[in-house]
């Protein structure tokens, strides 16, 4: 123990040793290189300076990244944080977009049901006036006829020209301010007045030449928004239109409208007297025919039962018998003969005279539609055969076939009472009603006094048949 304790020392006092003697030449060898030791000093405290200046530019650059570090650690704490909160975000974006589709599919619905909706309506008539077949009501005229509506439309655009010639049409201040010209400021005034008076003017033009039953309500709204836009285009000259000047104008767009469909209901109704004239005279040949036809056959009738008397006389007792009932059946159509001539001319004289009839066809038309009409003819089945050849698929049935004195009027009287039930409320010539038969046969009753017979029930033999067809094919 002592042995190694004295070795551990010399080793020590050896590595002293030797340690001294490097530092001693290597002290020795740096004093050579100065060349006085105040030298060796000062490079040795710039050396020390420059080392504290690296130290202290070392520290400051340490408290940077330390600071970044901790900036780094707490962004990382807050990672998973982000992570969650991107996470819920992109869940809600997702349940918004679920939304938002669910939201378009929903309104793509609802525009459809609208468009259909919208099909199946007139936005002149209200809602409650809505035939179920989509025509329109015809409006309340407020004059008789059309020549009436062009004066009136005359006297309404005159009264606006005077508002216009008296600056009434369009309010605007006595002034404004532009410029310092005064002259200058009222020609820009007047200028501004007459744009907009002539923009309003020929827009209204176009819309009222064009309005139309389904157009009516639109074309009142278009002349409102239209004179709405060009008060806000005049706002900063204080320029407006008149109240009156626009009441106006909505007036004669009504006027317009009406005198439309009034002269559209004249023209029908002339085609109506034409067509009621060809029918008389339709009817009167078809009488001429008759009478002539009557004639002859009276004739021959009575040839053949000269013939016959004057055979009588020269006839067995057996062959007497045989001549009796030959004389007897050819008096019997003399007779008839002559009543049917005495009937032609009778309805030749009166031309008013002939069939009002009620027919339907279900399967053209469907159920509780009706067709009144009426004709002259001798035999009135010939013109419901010739309505049922016409364009229809099938022919018609006959409920009533009413014989009258006044048979125009008959037909006039039931058209009126079920004014509101037409098929098409446009064109007057179609004769569709839509309408319960007891209903037809009551006005019948009350209106001719005739208790007319009716058959209720539509037998539609064909249209039944093809259904069945059609059903087992």
């Amino acid at each position: 123990m002592d042995n190694n304790l004295l070795i551990l020392a010399g080793i020590s006092l050896i590595t002293i040793f030797v340690t001294y003697l490097l530092t001693k030449q290597s002290v020795n060898k740096k004093v050579g290189q100065y060349k006085s030791i105040d030298e060796a000093l000062t490079k040795s405290k710039k050396a020390q300076e420059a080392l504290k200046e690296a130290i202290a530019a070392a520290e400051k650059e340490l408290c940077r990244i330390n600071a970044e570090t901790a900036n780094l650690q707490a962004l990382k704490g807050q990672d998973d944080s982000l992570k969650t909160s991107i996470q819920e975000q992109q869940a809600s974006f997702q349940k918004a977009q679920n939304s938002l589709n669910e939201l378009i599919e929903s309104i793509d619905q609802n525009e459809d049901k609208l468009n259909e909706l919208m099909s199946s309506i007139d936005l002149y008539s209200r809602l409650d006036e809505y035939t179920t077949h989509g025509h329109f009501e015809m409006p309340e005229y407020l004059y008789e006829t059309s020549n009436r509506y062009v004066s009136e439309i005359k006297d309404i655009r005159q009264q606006q020209k005077e508002m216009i010639k008296e600056k009434t049409a369009i309010t605007f201040p006595e002034s404004t301010i532009i410029s310092n010209d005064n002259a200058f400021n009222k020609k820009i005034l007047n200028g501004q007045v007459k744009l907009m008076l002539t923009a309003f003017n020929v827009e209204c033009d176009m819309l009222i030449a064009k309005v139309s039953p389904s157009s009516f309500d639109r074309t009142l709204e278009r002349i409102e928004k239209l004179a709405n836009n060009l008060e806000k285009s005049a706002a900063t000259l204080e320029c407006g239109f008149d109240i009156d000047y626009i009441e106006l104008k909505f007036e004669e767009c009504k006027l317009q409208y009406q005198y439309i469909l009034k002269k559209q209901e004249e023209i029908i109704e002339q085609k109506l007297i034409k067509e009621q004239i060809r029918e008389e005279q339709r009817a009167i040949k078809e009488f001429e025919k008759a009478i002539a036809e009557a004639e002859k056959e009276e004739k021959m009738y009575r040839n053949l039962l000269d013939k016959a008397r004057g055979e009588l006389s020269k006839a067995t007792d057996q062959e007497r018998i045989e001549m009796e009932q030959k004389i007897a059946i050819l008096e019997q159509q003399l007779a008839e003969a002559e009543t049917k001539e005495e009937r032609a001319k009778s309805m030749a004289e009166q031309t008013r005279k002939g069939h009002v009839y009620v027919i339907s066809n279900i399967g053209s038309f469907g159920e509780d539609v009706y067709k009144i009409g009426l004709t002259r003819r001798l035999e009135p089945m010939d013109r419901v055969k010739e309505l049922g050849d016409a364009s229809v698929p099938f022919s018609f049935d006959v409920h009533a076939m009413i014989f009258t004195d006044d048979a125009p009027a008959l037909e006039s009287a039931l058209h009126r009472e079920f004014h509101r039930q037409r098929v098409n409320a446009v064109n007057t010539r179609k004769e569709f009603f839509n309408v319960d038969l007891v209903e037809i046969q009551e006005a019948v009753n009350k209106i001719s006094g005739i208790e007319a017979e009716f058959k209720m029930t539509a037998l539609a033999e064909d249209y039944h048949e093809s259904l069945r067809l059609t059903a087992t094919a």
